[in-house]
């Protein structure tokens, strides 16, 4: 596997696995046969949050855009899609979101995870934009939260322990 690091170049992971899926049902294998395991985004953490001696599993090839809703004002993405990225391909179909990251680098799913704060002084972190989201659990399975469950408050802002 070889050594890496977070974004910054100041932390070393301890994973004795890294994988990096194109797919959720590759996603959903790894998790299902893995033991401990820990999801990681663009690595722009500076703290161990995300660290793992189990299996890390990157979402780097999961960042494609799926669906744009005009109707319910809506866009779908892959968690691993980077604002910069997302910004691009919306402002080409002539849209934007309310509030977008301040570093265009890192990933949907990982500032959702840990609030980041986004471009706007009155605009709520990154998460409030999530209407929903489906998670891959620890047993494999796939599940899907949206703003209609009781428990979605809990969800979004999950810092690693979901799933």
């Amino acid at each position: 596997m070889g050594e890496y690091w977070n974004w910054a170049g100041n932390l070393r992971y301890s994973a004795a696995e890294r994988h990096v899926p194109e797919s959720v049902e590759q996603v959903r294998r790894l998790v299902a046969r893995s033991g401990k395991v820990k999801t990681i985004g663009t690595r722009h953490s500076f703290n161990r949050i995300a660290d793992t001696t189990g299996v890390h599993i990157s979402l780097e090839k999961l960042d494609k855009v799926l669906d744009l809703d005009a109707e319910r004002r809506t866009v779908t993405v892959q968690g691993g899609i980077r604002y910069g990225e997302l910004s691009r391909w919306l402002d080409e179909r002539g849209w934007a979101m309310e509030n977008f990251a301040s570093l265009p680098h890192i990933s949907v799913a990982g500032a959702c995870a840990t609030a980041t704060h986004g471009s706007g002084d009155r605009s709520g972190n990154l998460a409030t934009a999530v209407a929903a989201m489906e998670i891959v659990t620890g047993e494999g399975d796939l599940v899907r939260i949206s703003r209609d469950d009781p428990d979605y408050d809990g969800a979004v802002v999950h810092l690693g322990g979901l799933g």
